[in-house]
């Protein structure tokens, strides 16, 4: 698989016998929004190839369970930390799997890993490579001057000191960032240094460091972690460990809504939960998978509407082949697609070499459109080759779920009898027994 690498902007090739990949999980002061969700279904579309292909895996995901917006969130609402956090996590989990988005090998909150942590920068004080100063822990970005900024392709002589950088007086430079934070309030453990808690951008590093135990094949984030969040992930590590973090960065693009980046302080994001809600969880993967995962993505009513026709006209399909072939209208058979010239179409083929080449998902919904274009053409002779059972096979892959049901005895019979009754243009009988099968999504 080739994978466009944010570090050295160019395509990489993945091909290891076993693919090790992280991916930025939430703070969890809140619910998930739909900008949230874009890498963790990039995420789920690798793991899902990787699935297909037969190739092993680890997948680790986190969990911010210490933040200041979780201390000041839990104090608004007078509740403890860990219950409020508890209760976001549980929400997001629930998130994931409405999203039909497969368990991640692993799911770790930072709260569970303050030991790890605080190994984890008394080392990079060891090496010199980070400060104490007043109970406050820095990393040094002068030893690292030649690095840093790389990823982000930011360059020191322009972070203007207070406008992009916390000011802070302890600092020896205005970049230098915390690893350990003392505090006074919301909850803290007892480090050699003060009473406090990590820095957000140590605990990605650590649990790499502690969970892989080695440089990982693919790092998945949102572009708006890329500064300052993953650049200094970065550098943590390899001062600790003398390496790249990561072989591969992985960066989808920003949603907007309207043409508006989407945004906690401008108030319009959309909730995940709310949007699943509202449209389905098939009609958000498709929006995702319909544009480059590079590419910042507006999300329009149109665009909401156009993927719910989408999934409906997908959806629709894979019905009518379940109930006609259930009451015998149309025959499933063993024939390879093959097109005028008696070519074979190799869809799977095809679709594998479309995610290789950078998961180019729009070129594998065009193939999935095609696809179901022959359907509806073999509908006609009421034969159906080995396109549908492709079809399911790479929407499977892709990550959307439909629910065809499998008909018991009672309802074959009503497929039959309001079949019948079109035959016999009885079709008012005919239009209430249809109306039924919707309620039960038969039809």
């Amino acid at each position: 698989m080739k994978l466009y690498d944010s570090l050295t902007t160019k395509l990489k090739e993945i091909d290891v016998p076993k693919v090790c990949i992280y991916a930025c999980g939430p703070t969890v002061y809140d619910y998930i929004h739909i900008g949230n969700a874009r890498p963790l279904i990039l995420t789920d579309l690798i793991i899902r190839y990787l699935e297909h292909r037969e190739i092993k895996y680890k997948y680790l995901l986190n969990i911010t369970d210490i933040d200041d917006k979780i201390i000041n969130k839990s104090q608004e609402g007078n509740v403890s930390e860990e219950d409020y956090a508890t209760k976001y996590t549980n929400a997001f989990l629930e998130d994931l799997d409405n999203l039909n988005i497969k368990s991640p090998t692993a799911i770790i909150p930072i709260s569970s890993k303050i030991n790890e942590i605080l190994s984890f920068i008394d080392s990079l004080i060891k090496k010199d490579f980070a400060y104490e100063a007043d109970g406050n822990v820095y990393f040094d970005i002068s030893k690292w001057e030649s690095k840093y900024g790389m990823l982000s392709k930011q360059n020191l002589d322009h972070l203007n000191n207070g406008e992009r950088i916390e000011v802070d007086e302890n600092k020896r430079n205005p970049q230098d960032f915390i690893l350990w934070k003392k505090t006074t309030t919301g909850k803290k453990w007892l480090s050699k240094w003060s009473l406090g808690r990590p820095g957000w951008h140590t605990e990605c590093a650590l649990l790499i460091d502690d969970f892989f135990k080695a440089p990982i094949d693919i790092h998945v984030g949102g572009i708006d972690l890329k500064f300052p969040h993953h650049e200094n992930e970065r550098i943590q590590y390899m001062a600790k460990n003398s390496r790249e973090i990561s072989n591969v960065w992985l960066h989808n693009g920003h949603l907007s809504i309207d043409n508006v980046k989407m945004s906690k302080s401008l108030n319009n994001t959309i909730k995940v939960k709310d949007y699943v809600k509202d449209y389905g969880s098939n009609s958000l993967r498709y929006i995702f998978l319909n544009s480059n995962y590079k590419q910042p993505l507006n999300i329009t009513q149109e665009a909401i509407d156009q993927s719910i026709e989408w999934v409906s006209k997908v959806e629709t399909l894979l019905k009518t082949i379940n109930w006609s072939t259930t009451i015998g209208e149309f025959i499933l058979t063993n024939q390879t697609p093959i097109d005028d010239d008696f070519n074979s179409y190799k869809y799977v083929t095809k679709f594998r070499a479309i995610l290789k080449n950078d998961l180019n998902t729009p070129m594998a919904i065009t193939l999935v459109d095609e696809m179901c274009k022959n359907i509806n053409k073999q509908m006609k002779t009421k034969m159906i080759d080995l396109t549908y059972s492709k079809l399911k096979y790479i929407l499977d892959i892709l990550g959307f779920k439909f629910d065809i049901k499998k008909l018991t005895i009672e309802e074959i019979e009503k497929v039959r009898q309001w079949k019948e009754f079109i035959s016999n243009k009885d079709f008012e009988s005919a239009d209430k027994l249809r109306e039924e099968l919707k309620q039960e999504n038969i039809i």
